[in-house]
């Protein structure tokens, strides 16, 4: 489970990146009109996706 939630915040990072745009929680992101709230969202979705990585690596006994 943790794999699988890790993968989906990476796909919405770089897409979001990629893309320059997304929409969370009803407001609409765009790095050319508000760019601080755009990073700030992606450095949290970039973090979850580490934290659940780190925790597939733990789970797996990769990481101890």
């Amino acid at each position: 489970m943790t794999l699988l939630l890790a993968i989906i915040f990476f796909v919405f990072v770089v897409g979001a990146i990629k893309h320059g745009y997304f929409s969370f929680a009803n407001v609409e992101y765009s790095f050319h009109e508000h760019p601080v709230q755009f990073i700030i969202v992606l450095i949290i979705m970039l973090g979850a996706a580490i934290l659940c990585t780190y925790l597939f690596l733990q789970e797996v006994g990769v990481i101890k």
